[in-house]
């Protein structure tokens, strides 16, 4: 554990203060600079062993009770033995002195109780300055491993979205682009636009990972043209029909980025699509929350959601870390239905959209 910083104390603080405390016994000493300043010398000495001795203590319980959750015991323990040390550091100073005959004046026991309070006042005052400083930065350090977990953790949340597009999408999109050379250049054109703004979101979604609804709805609508350009025939009727209704109040709250694009995912890899019983997907709001609903025709093969990450529950988690309340997920059999917390603007940092919720 790191030393404690307390050499203006020893250099400063204690010899000005024996110095002024010297001052009252002017007349005892009969106002002779040499006993004046022996005695001022004898007390600076005696006070920084003293010293030494709490300092060695506060290290100590320091050291056993280091955690910001144990501060409590921690406060206990360390005036408990400041104030065990200054007792018994006076009871030898008291005694040392009247052993000796150098005490100036008769000691009673209302002057061991002076000298008793006046050390025990400044080992408190002093101890109680060092034991809030300790706190504020064990405070400061805890918020910044917290900050530092919670990056760590979203980056590697976004890296993992990041990675469950790319090499499956992009197969199946390259896939496809490939087959609309040959038929339809045109559209082949158009293909590479859109997959060049998905990308672009993509790459993006690390640096903004809170983004409006409207972000995501365009997002969406590239996204949309790539999994429709996929999945149907220009000769044949949709296997995948949208359904997309959002209130204009609602287009400028806040959700994580990739939501939309994580929910549709799941919808696809867990339902089969078929030219007779199309995949329904309906994403609009209601009472202030963002609702993702898709008709239920699974795939009779199991999916090993282990293996494809992501998914749902990095989702909620994420949702979590940005302090909203977890997706709520319900299942009928007919439809499956997930609904999401939708933020305002105002809780944040409208300007880098970043998780971190403006201080009010």
């Amino acid at each position: 554990m790191e030393r404690l910083n307390d050499k203006w104390i020893r250099w400063v603080a204690i010899p000005i203060s024996i110095l002024l405390a010297n001052l009252v016994y002017l007349k005892e000493y009969s106002y002779n600079p040499v006993v004046y300043f022996s005695w001022a010398i004898f007390g600076m000495v005696y006070v920084a062993i003293v010293w030494e001795i709490h300092v060695r203590w506060l290290m100590l319980v320091r050291k056993r009770y280091e955690a910001i959750e144990q501060t409590r015991r921690r406060v206990l323990f360390t005036l408990v033995g400041l104030g065990v040390i200054t007792t018994l550091s006076q009871v030898f100073f008291v005694f040392l002195t009247d052993a000796t005959n150098l005490a100036l004046v008769p000691i009673t026991a209302k002057v061991y109780l002076i000298y008793w309070a006046i050390g025990l006042a400044t080992m408190l005052l002093i101890g109680g300055f060092y034991e809030v400083t300790y706190y504020l930065q064990r405070y400061r350090q805890a918020v910044e491993e917290a900050e530092a977990v919670k990056k760590a953790g979203l980056q590697s949340q976004y890296d993992s979205l990041k990675n469950q597009v790319n090499p499956h999408f992009l197969f199946n999109a390259l896939n496809s682009l490939s087959a609309l050379i040959a038929d339809d250049k045109k559209r082949a054109g158009l293909f590479i636009d859109e997959l060049a703004s998905v990308y672009r979101y993509i790459l993006q979604a690390g640096q903004r990972p809170l983004v409006t609804v409207s972000d995501e709805l365009d997002f969406l609508t590239a996204y949309r043209y790539l999994l429709d350009t996929r999945f149907s025939r220009s000769d044949g009727p949709a296997t995948l029909c949208w359904e997309i209704d959002i209130h204009e109040q609602e287009l400028d709250c806040l959700l994580p980025s990739l939501t939309l694009q994580t929910l549709i995912e799941n919808a696809l890899r867990h339902n089969s699509l078929l030219v007779e019983q199309p995949l329904r997907i309906c994403i609009y709001t209601d009472d202030g929350m963002l609702i993702v609903r898709n008709t239920i025709l699974r795939k009779k093969v199991a999916v090993n959601v282990q293996q494809q990450g992501g998914g749902l529950a990095t989702l909620a988690i994420r949702f979590e870390s940005f302090g909203l309340a977890r997706p709520l997920i319900d299942d009928d059999g007919h439809f499956f239905t997930v609904r999401l917390a939708l933020a305002q603007k105002e809780r944040f940092d409208v300007h880098s959209l970043l998780a971190k919720p403006v201080v009010t």
